[in-house]
């Protein structure tokens, strides 16, 4: 059986780069911005209501 793809994985490039560990934070940190972002769309929230029921500004 043939190999379909020839090399290292993305993942595996990352790690040589050493950049694996901050992409792979940043990739994460913008999943939960978005799955947020479509929260607040469903409950018709603005960001001013989501930081005042946060306590925060």
């Amino acid at each position: 059986m043939k190999k379909k793809y020839i090399g290292s994985s993305f993942d595996d490039f990352l790690k040589q780069e050493s950049i694996f560990d901050h992409s792979s934070a940043v990739a994460v940190r913008r999943v939960i911005a978005w799955q947020i972002e479509q929260e607040m769309i469903k409950q018709r929230l603005t960001k001013t209501l989501v930081a005042k029921k946060m306590l925060t500004s």
